[in-house]
């Protein structure tokens, strides 16, 4: 223990040390007084005098007397062939759309064999209607032969419609004659009625041979083909080209903006050291007694650099009229 200061009696400690020592630890309190505490010594135990000796080991035997508890070779191969491991989410989900693709092919099949547009009596003509896909359903047949009817004559219009009477977005639009039939076929397609760029098509089911609709596995279309899904490794060099034709086509940009720019310097650079001043050789190059447009090319018979004249664009000298 800590002593105080030195004083004449036999502990070492003066009563004003001791005093206030007292004082401190009732103050502090008793929980702050066992922190300091010391632990009680241990109890003292003598040593333990009997002679201990060697244990007595367990009987092992073999396993010759359980061979005939385990399984033959016959019943574990019957077991294993029985045994189904647990199905992954993933393998779940393509199991799953094989299924449904499997029921979605044998339902086309079966309708195919049943389809037969030659069939059905038909009061339009074929070679005069066209397919109208992509329409919007608020299009009515009223809004889409005013639409039809700039390219011609419609004699009829026809929307499909479900079971319930909800439009299913495509119809067939027949006019009176086959010349009006071309000309929307031909300028008709992507254009925007009520919001949507409509497609135009012929009639197909009754003029191509061996036609199958969509619904069957046929069509123009190509969403619903198998593609082969890329790789990561190929769709990380897509992006890299992808990013490599960028900057290049920036690089570019930024040359042809460059070479625009010391053009036009050197235009305003001309245009300040006088113009056409032929006594000092001034900017035209006409002064010293020649024009680029005449190179090589005898008196009388001048030619721009192309070889051809731009008046004559469209004319003789192309090969072509616009006309």
């Amino acid at each position: 223990p800590c002593r105080g200061p030195a004083s004449n009696e036999p502990g070492g400690e003066s009563p004003s040390y001791r005093a206030t020592m007292n004082t401190s630890n009732n103050t502090m309190g008793a929980h702050i007084n066992a922190l300091f505490t010391p632990r009680p010594p241990p109890e003292f135990k003598p040593q333990y005098q009997a002679q201990v000796g060697k244990k007595r080991g367990l009987p092992y035997t073999g396993l010759s007397a359980f061979l005939s508890t385990l399984e033959t070779s016959e019943e574990y191969q019957e077991i294993n062939s029985k045994f189904q491991p647990i199905e992954q989410r993933k393998e779940r989900r393509v199991r799953i759309a094989e299924e449904r693709h499997e029921r979605a092919k044998t339902v086309a099949e079966a309708n195919l064999l049943e389809w037969n547009p030659s069939g059905y009596a038909f009061e339009s003509d074929a070679y005069k209607s066209l397919f109208v896909g992509r329409l919007s359903f608020l299009t009515d047949e009223a809004k889409l032969r005013r639409e039809m009817e700039q390219y011609g004559a419609v004699k009829s219009v026809k929307l499909a419609h479900t079971e319930d009477g909800k439009p299913k977005g495509y119809g067939f639009i027949e006019f009176e004659h086959e010349r009006d039939m071309k000309t929307a076929y031909k300028h008709a397609d992507g254009r925007k009625i009520d919001g949507k760029r409509i497609l135009v098509d012929v009639e197909r089911g009754r003029t191509v041979k061996d036609w199958k609709p969509r619904r069957l596995g046929g069509g123009l279309g190509s969403s619903r083909k198998d593609r082969p899904k890329k790789t990561k490794m190929e769709k990380a060099e897509i992006k890299k080209q992808t990013a490599a034709a960028a900057r290049a086509d920036k690089l570019r940009a930024a040359r042809h903006a460059s070479q625009a720019q010391a053009q036009e310097s050197r235009g305003d650079d001309r245009g300040r050291g006088g113009g056409d001043d032929r006594r000092g050789g001034g900017g035209d190059d006409r002064s010293r007694g020649y024009d680029d447009r005449s190179r090589g090319a005898p008196q009388g018979q001048q030619q721009s650099r192309g070889g051809y004249d731009d008046r004559d664009r469209g004319g003789q000298s192309r090969g072509y009229d616009d006309r």
